[in-house]
C-alpha cells in the first residue's frame, strides 16, 4: 500500500494543491493496485482528485488481464463505474486466494412457471435475471416465453419482471447466446431455432431494464448448414461449408435500433486442408483489440481474422472475397482436445489428458502466434465427461458433489458446491459452499441442484434447484423450482 511521507506533512502541508505535481502522481499511480489508488484518493483533496480521473481508471483497465477483453462495453463507461468494476474484481481475487470461502449473502427464492424450463442467464451485472420457457397451457403453438425479473431479498419477489410472448419457438440458451452488451451498453440476446422448412432463424432480443421491457427487432434466416455462430457487441457471425470443402462466413454489424444491418457481408476465409472438414467448428468473436476479429476454433487448429472495415475487392467478381489469418496455431500433439466452453474475446477451456487447460491466444502481441495456457487439475481427481455438471467462468470453476453425512444423521446427505480459481494457487482444498437448505425432508423426495450461472461483473453466482415431491405415483408428481442466489463481495 502506497502512504504518503510523514515529511510530506509537515514540510508542505498536504491540502496544498500547488505542492502537488499532477504528472508524477499519474506516474505513481500506474505501478499501484486498484486497492492501493482507492486509499491514495482518501488521503486528501487533491489526491482524491487526481485518483477520479477517467483516464487514470482506463489505464488500469487495460492492464487488468481479463475484464478489458472480455467486457470491452467498460471502455465506454464513467471513472466511477470502472472504478467499482476494478474494485469488485479486486476483492474477488483476494477473496480466492484464502484458504476458505464465505460467501457475504445467500438466500433462495421461487421460481413458478407454468412450462419447461429453457434456460435462466445473469444480465452482466449480475443484477437481472432473464428466462426463457416453454409452456403449452398458455400458448398452444408452444412458442417461446421470456422473462426478465430483477431479484430481490425482501418480501415481494420479484421487486421487477415482464413477460414477453414470442411467436417462435426457440431453442435453449447456449453459452454463444449470451446476454452480452452492446457497444453502447444495452443488453442483448441472441436466439435461434430450426424451422419446418429447414432454414435456420436467428432472433436479436433487447432487455429494457430501465422501463423494463423485452422485444425482438430483428429476425433473419438463413438456408446454409450453419456449423456454428457468435454474437457479442453490435456484431453477429455465422459459417457454414460448401460440397467442395470451401469455408464461407456471414459478418453482419447491427444498426443503432438493433432492427437492421450496418453491415451485412459474405467472405471466404483461408482454412488449412483438413480443418474444415467434419471437425467440430466453433467462432468467437474479438471487439476490444485495435481491429474486431474473428477467431476460429477447431480441435487442431485456432486461427484469427480481422473484420474488414469495407467488404474488399475479390478476383472473381461471382466469388466472396477471401481473407486470410493473422494469427494462427496448431498444437504440437494432434489435437487440442475436447472443448469444454469458449469464452468471448478469444480464450477457450479444452479438457486433455485429465487436465482443465485455459488457451488464451495473444492477437496484439508484438510477437506472430503467441499464446498463454492456464492448467488445473482437480484435487481429488473426478469423473470428467460431457454430462460432469460444472460451470467455467474466465477465471473461476465451480461444480457440485455430494457431501454424505454420518450414520446417525436426521438427512442422508446434502449439496455441496466447490469453487476454484484459475490458474490454481496453493489454497485449493476447503473450497467449498455449503447451502444449509439443501438438506432432504422426511417426505419422498429428491433434490437436483445445478451451478446455474456465474457473473464476474458483480462476483454473484446462480444455483437452481429442481424439487419432485411424491415420485412413486405419477399421476401425483409434481416439480418445484427455487432459485438460490450466493454473493461473494
Amino acid at each position: 500500500m502506497f502512504v504518503v511521507p510523514a515529511s510530506q506533512h509537515g514540510q508542505h502541508g498536504v491540502h496544498s494543491p500547488s505542492k502537488f505535481v499532477v504528472d508524477v502522481w499519474l506516474v505513481i499511480m500506474r505501478y499501484l493496485s486498484v486497492l492501493d489508488i482507492v486509499r491514495l484518493g482518501s488521503t486528501c483533496r487533491t489526491l482524491h482528485e487526481f485518483a477520479s480521473l477517467r483516464h487514470v481508471w482506463r489505464d488500469v483497465l487495460f492492464q487488468h488481464r481479463f475484464l478489458d477483453q472480455c467486457y470491452p462495453h467498460l471502455r465506454s463507461c464513467t471513472a466511477e463505474d470502472i472504478r467499482h468494476q476494478l474494485k469488485t474484481a479486486a476483492r474477488l481475487d483476494h477473496l480466492w486466494t484464502q484458504p476458505s470461502i464465505v460467501p457475504k449473502r445467500l438466500y433462495t427464492f421461487p421460481l413458478d412457471f407454468p412450462g419447461v424450463f429453457q434456460g435462466l442467464k445473469f444480465l452482466p451485472g449480475g443484477t437481472w435475471l432473464v428466462l426463457l420457457f416453454h409452456c403449452r397451457n398458455l400458448n398452444p403453438s408452444r412458442h417461446s416465453n421470456l422473462c426478465l425479473m430483477k431479484p430481490s431479498t425482501g418480501a415481494v419477489f420479484p421487486a421487477v419482471s415482464t413477460t414477453f410472448q414470442s411467436e417462435m419457438c426457440w431453442l435453449p440458451f447456449l453459452d454463444q447466446d449470451g446476454p452480452y452488451k452492446s457497444s453502447r451498453g444495452d443488453n442483448l440476446i441472441l436466439l435461434r431455432t430450426k424451422c419446418n422448412d429447414g432454414s435456420n432463424a436467428f432472433g436479436i432480443v433487447h432487455l429494457n431494464t430501465k422501463i423494463p421491457s423485452i422485444t425482438i427487432p430483428l429476425i433473419f434466416r438463413t438456408n446454409v448448414f450453419v456449423r456454428n455462430y457468435a454474437a457479442s457487441g453490435d456484431y453477429i457471425v455465422y459459417g457454414w461449408i460448401t460440397a467442395d470443402r470451401r469455408h464461407f462466413l456471414r459478418i453482419m454489424q447491427l444498426n443503432d435500433n438493433y432492427d437492421g444491418f450496418r453491415k451485412d457481408m459474405t467472405v471466404e476465409i483461408d482454412c488449412p486442408k483438413g480443418h474444415d472438414g467434419k471437425l467440430r467448428i466453433r467462432y468467437d468473436l474479438r471487439l476490444s483489440g485495435r481491429v474486431p476479429c474473428i477467431l476460429l476454433v477447431s480441435t487442431r487448429l485456432m486461427a484469427a481474422y480481422n473484420i474488414p472495415s469495407n467488404v474488399p475487392n475479390s478476383v472473381d467478381a461471382n466469388l466472396p472475397p477471401l481473407l486470410t489469418p493473422f494469427w494462427q496455431l496448431r498444437p504440437a500433439a494432434v489435437t487440442f482436445g475436447r472443448f469444454v466452453k469458449l469464452f468471448h474475446e478469444g480464450a477457450i477451456v479444452s479438457l486433455y489428458e485429465g487436465q482443465i487447460r485455459f488457451i488464451r491466444p495473444h492477437l496484439d502481441a508484438s510477437e506472430p502466434n503467441t499464446y498463454a495456457i492456464e492448467k488445473y487439475n482437480f484435487h481429488p481427481a473426478r469423473p470428467q465427461n460431457s454430462q460432469w455438471p460444472c460451470l467455467f467462468s474466465a477465471q473461476r470453476i465451480f461444480w457440485r458433489s455430494s457431501l454424505h453425512n454420518q450414520k446417525g444423521a436426521t438427512s442422508p446427505w446434502q449439496m455441496i458446491i466447490e469453487t476454484s480459481a484459475v490458474p490454481e494457487n496453493v489454497h485449493r482444498e476447503d473450497r467449498v459452499l455449503i447451502d444449509l437448505q439443501e438438506t432432504q425432508t422426511s417426505a419422498p423426495s429428491a433434490s437436483t441442484r445445478i451451478v446455474q450461472d456465474w457473473d464476474e461483473l458483480s462476483g454473484r453466482l446462480c444455483i437452481r434447484s429442481i424439487q419432485s415431491r411424491f415420485t412413486q405415483d405419477p399421476r401425483c408428481r409434481k416439480t418445484t423450482w427455487r432459485v438460490t442466489l450466493v454473493d461473494f463481495v
